[in-house]
């Protein structure tokens, strides 16, 4: 009899000690819960509502986002999906809520738009094309187009990308007298392999800050490397030595986004002249924001601005307005010329 009661006892304290590990597993999940979303780790799939306030606790570092704007903005989402059944009923408030606080440059990508721009394939060489350097009478023309993705490593199409402007300007040094960089047509991506592309004509130190609601971000060069507040971004394979050599930056309506960012490295830089068109007006920079389905909010967190500190987030307006193209050797001729 006694040896049936010490049986009970113990199944008794095991069901409790059970029971308490249980809840502590529970109740430590449940407070952890918030933090581990902070970092996409979910431990049961969010529910629309949930997943509406994770993508806006994100829009809180958007361009836009003051205070007060950001609680009237986040409080008229909420209220819109407030009765969503799925994800996709969210994407409308979300869109409209994006845009809002991270201005016309930032864009809600659902997923299938998202794995078309940010997917494993986005940075391949068959979705872009690549840059080209030709000398003809003792200038060297740079184009650097549109660079989406580009990846990442020695073997990726950015590196190349870099690699392939940095020993053709090497080649081209002993024979140029000026330099064009032809920004036309590029409507951006990423920026940090085009900076390190035309790092042989950029003064080493800071090119650029990039400014946000709550700091800024300094772009520097320093040799064949680029960085953001230090830390190393993208550099050549071999970098090369920087070059002489006045500079002629061509930008036009379509330049934008990151090619933007690109001119603006330059400007400020002694015997550097801007020609064309005025750029697109999105010289800012976009964060991507993946969210638990694969969509992407891809927020406008900061405006460039130059080495001079002059705030952009604008057009760029060229030093010499060039109309019709086919002028334009004829104006990079009259200022090379003007210097002498």
């Amino acid at each position: 009899m006694e040896q049936r009661r010490r049986r009970r006892r113990r199944a008794r304290i095991a069901a409790v000690v059970t029971a308490s590990f249980i809840a502590l597993v529970v109740g430590g999940a449940v407070v952890a819960a918030p933090l581990l979303r902070s970092y996409g780790i979910y431990l049961v799939p969010p529910s629309p509502q949930t997943y509406a306030e994770v993508a806006l606790d994100a829009m809180r570092q958007g361009v836009e986002a003051t205070p007060d704007r950001y609680g009237e903005v986040r409080a008229r989402a909420m209220a819109s999906v407030a009765d969503a059944s799925d994800y996709a009923d969210t994407y409308g408030p979300l869109a409209e809520a994006a845009t809002e606080l991270g201005g016309p440059h930032t864009t809600f990508n659902d997923p299938a738009a998202a794995a078309e721009l940010f997917g494993p394939s986005s940075g391949s060489e068959a979705g872009n094309e690549p840059p080209t350097v030709t000398t003809a009478d003792g200038v060297t023309t740079i184009r650097l187009p549109t660079l989406i993705g580009g990846g990442s490593g020695s073997d990726s199409f950015g590196q190349r990308y870099i690699d392939t402007v940095v020993d053709a300007i090497a080649a081209a040094a002993p024979h140029t007298s000026a330099w064009v960089v032809d920004l036309r047509d590029n409507h951006g991506g990423n920026v940090w392999p085009m900076l390190a592309a035309v790092a042989p004509l950029l003064d080493d130190g800071t090119v650029e800050t990039f400014e946000s609601v709550d700091g800024s971000t300094v772009v520097s060069v320093s040799g064949g490397a680029v960085s953001s507040d230090g830390n190393r971004q993208s550099a050549a394979t071999k970098p090369q030595p920087k070059v002489d050599g006045p500079i002629a930056v061509v930008i036009d309506g379509m330049t934008g986004s990151s090619a933007e960012a690109v001119a603006i490295a330059f400007i400020g830089q002694s015997d550097v002249h801007v020609f064309g068109q005025p750029s697109y007006g999105f010289s800012t920079a976009n964060q991507p924001v993946r969210l638990y389905d694969g969509a992407v909010v891809n927020l406008t967190v900061a405006v460039d601005a130059d080495r001079t500190g002059k705030r952009y987030g604008v057009p760029i307006e060229p030093d010499t307005a060039v109309e019709d193209f086919t002028q334009l050797p004829a104006a990079i001729n009259m200022w090379l010329a003007d210097r002498d």
